[in-house]
């Protein structure tokens, strides 16, 4: 039995409809020979459909892509594809009883398609910044330890340490593969975990599929790569799905409405009215078992705080918003959790905050600025039409929020309410008043919800917990099916025509570092928006990377005019390199708006440019270097420190004092909690008495750090 369809096992009696019983008659009985039809003619339909998109790929060429990214490119064949695939999964979703191992295949086909296509096209793994990744991973392997003087992501390197002890070496050989698969990887495992979130809700078996379906669609955000935020959302979806199932709390009118508008209960009730639970009644489980599940969730959540820096604070919103919405009985875990994180941040992230303390707290509760840097920014760059790729992205995100309000309100109406997903769909918004997070907060807001966002738009088509959905919902499914696939390919793919890695760059970059041998190596590179400060389009980084730097200067507008561009090369001195590669001039055409053909002449000026020398020079990538005198000396830089480093200050020591005697107390209070019922809860308050002051001298001497460490 899947996940998606554990709910089988716990019969909800509020579902006690006059006409179940028929249903699950109609269920009992053996297919016909109608059914049977349609089941053969259903698994047909993914074999043509592999067949279509894999024979339409060998006419995709991707050197003829436009501003709208990879679809400018794909055939016709290859569109019917997963287009086939979406009309043979509401098929199926038609049929009387659940067929799971055909829904299944085409599930995984559709993952496979979707976001395996890169895969099939491209030698290399795409985004650059996995190349840097592949760096990180490299160096732990090579070293045994990090550099967190290098990049701020060495201060939450869990994620690449995990990647070094399983990938050995480290060396690019030895990764490549796993970085190509990631993605489809990640994926997969995106929808385990989602049929772990949705298996307490009340939902049809049609509605959990189609979720699921919407889901792949939708995900189009790009952070599904080689990365700690690809691993680290993983752990957020078990994470939450662990607290739906195993910590919900009984089924309790009395004590239903969150505590915070419990002086407006009259309110309360005139919007909820009688309506039932959107989730199954509790499941019976051993306390002990539910003691190992807490000391899971909270290893998820102590896993995901030292590999990446948000994904912390969503775990924290969401528990908290189902504390407070009284749908989750952990109520003292939301401590426990910010203590942790405030714990490792303190201590084990100095070399961050240390030297970047005005930068990390300069957009904290400046929504506006979030939301200039993530929208507005956004949507100004780019040629015509590389800004339908961005106006695709922003539509696509309102509708898909508009849609899952609708699925609130026909749930509503048929008299059940879905607080656990308008919590965990509500929770991820806070994060926007932390900061603009590089001008990605937007994305990662979009990425939290769309779990529990991808279900309740299932719900607006299919909003009965038992009933078979009616032939016109069936059909608006298979119609929004097909219109956020052709969305999918414009989203998703959007920006490949630089996100993606030629071989030809690989190869330049490599020979560079021959080149070099154990010298500095430092890259120049153009681009429009030069305080964007982002990752060029090339695969820097990814060996050596405590002596391997880069740093940009502003693309002429006029590319014939290169003087700027070698003023800037002679600033950064001799072990300098000017490189520019296909991707990263389609960036500045495509992305920053400047005139096509741009690279081209680009090239045509630097070669032709007195005392600058091509190299290494091939169809993807140049690299120029200047002609330097021999007493002409390159300035080295020295790694400052390598390793995990605990800067230390006179009240330290009893800080972590503190922080053993509270993490223990509070952990005790939780699981104590668990193996109580509600009458019996006084019987916490002398732990929550011996909690206050523990909490109160860890905050004093946190704040001491800080102030001490910052000053």
């Amino acid at each position: 039995m899947s996940l998606i369809d554990a709910d089988k096992r716990l019969p909800d009696p509020a579902e006690a409809a006059p006409r179940t019983p028929e249903i699950g008659v109609r269920l009992s009985l053996p297919p016909n020979r109608r059914q049977r039809l349609s089941v053969v003619i259903l698994c047909i339909a993914p074999i043509a459909a592999v067949v279509l998109y894999l024979g339409g790929l060998r006419g995709v060429d991707l050197e003829a892509m436009t501003g709208l990214g990879l679809i400018s490119v794909l055939t016709v064949s290859t569109l019917l594809g997963p287009g086939l695939l979406v009309l043979g999964f509401i098929g199926t979703l038609s049929l009387a009883r659940p067929y799971i191992w055909l829904l299944g295949i085409h599930l995984v086909l559709l993952v496979l398609m979707l976001h395996g296509i890169t895969l099939l096209l491209e030698a290399e793994p795409r985004f650059p910044i996995s190349w840097v990744h592949i760096g990180f991973v490299e160096y732990i392997a090579r070293t045994g330890t990090t550099a967190p003087d290098l990049d701020a992501r060495w201060s939450w390197p869990g994620f690449f340490a995990l990647a070094a002890f399983w990938g050995g070496s480290g060396d690019l050989a030895a990764l490549h593969a796993a970085v190509s698969v990631a993605s489809v990887v990640t994926n997969l495992l995106y929808l385990v975990a989602l049929g772990l979130l949705m298996s307490p809700l009340r939902m049809s078996w049609q509605a959990k599929w189609l979720a699921a379906m919407f889901f792949c669609l939708l995900n189009w955000i790009g952070q599904d790569y080689f990365s700690p935020q690809g691993f680290a959302l993983l752990l957020y979806l078990l994470f939450v799905g662990f607290l739906v199932i195993w910590f919900r709390t009984p089924h309790s009118p009395s004590g239903d409405v969150p505590w915070p508008l419990r002086p407006r209960s009259r309110l309360w009730r005139w919007l909820w009215g009688d309506a039932s639970r959107g989730e199954l009644p509790p499941r019976n489980a051993a306390r002990s078992e539910r003691v190992v599940v807490l000391a899971v969730v909270v290893g998820l959540f102590a896993a995901a705080t030292v590999c990446h820096q948000l994904t912390p604070f969503a775990m924290i919103m969401s528990v908290t918003g189902l504390v407070v919405a009284r749908r989750c009985a952990l109520r003292g875990l939301p401590v426990l959790l910010v203590v942790i994180v405030v714990a490792w941040i303190s201590y084990m992230t100095q070399a961050y905050w240390g030297g970047h303390f005005g930068e990390v707290m300069s957009g904290v509760g400046d929504v506006g600025s979030t939301v200039s840097a993530n929208i507005s920014a956004r949507a100004g760059l780019g040629n015509p039409e590389h800004q339908w790729v961005v106006r695709a992205r922003m539509l696509t995100t309102i509708l898909v929020f508009v849609i899952a309000g609708v699925g609130l309100l026909r749930r509503r109406r048929g008299g059940i309410e879905d607080r656990v997903l308008l919590v965990l769909i509500a929770a991820p918004i806070g994060l926007a008043f932390m900061q603009s997070y590089g001008g990605e907060m937007a994305l990662r807001v979009y990425l939290f919800a769309l779990a529990p966002a991808s279900v309740l738009v299932a719900l607006a088509l299919f909003p009965r917990p038992v009933s078979r959905p009616s032939l016109l919902a069936r059909c608006a499914a298979g119609v929004l099916g097909l219109v956020m696939l052709f969305s999918f390919f414009i989203t998703r793919y959007g920006n490949e025509p630089f996100e993606r890695i030629d071989s030809g760059a690989v190869s330049a970059v490599g020979s560079i570092y021959d080149r070099t041998a154990d010298d500095d190596v430092r890259f120049l590179y153009v681009t429009a928006v030069p305080e964007l400060n982002s990752t060029p389009f090339m695969p820097l980084g990814y060996r050596d990377v405590e002596r391997v730097h880069w740093s940009n200067t502003m693309a002429p507008l006029d590319p014939d005019d290169v003087t700027g561009v070698l003023e800037a090369l002679r600033e950064k001195g001799p072990d300098t390199y000017l490189i520019t590669t296909r991707n990263q001039e389609s960036f500045v055409e495509l992305g920053q708006g400047y005139p096509l053909g741009w690279g081209d002449e680009f090239r045509d000026a630097l070669a032709a440019a007195p005392g600058l020398r091509a190299v290494v020079e091939n169809q993807d990538a140049t690299v120029y270097s200047l002609d330097w005198p021999p007493e002409a000396e390159a300035d080295h830089k020295e790694l400052m420190s390598t390793g995990v480093q605990v800067w230390l200050t006179p009240w330290t020591g009893v800080g972590v004092a503190f922080l053993v005697l509270l993490v223990g107390t509070l952990g005790v209070r939780e699981a104590w909690r668990l193996r109580l019922v509600p009458d019996e809860y006084r019987r916490l308050r002398p732990l929550t008495f011996a909690v206050v002051p523990l909490l109160i001298g860890f905050v004093l001497v946190v704040l001491e750090r800080f102030v001490m460490l910052t000053s």
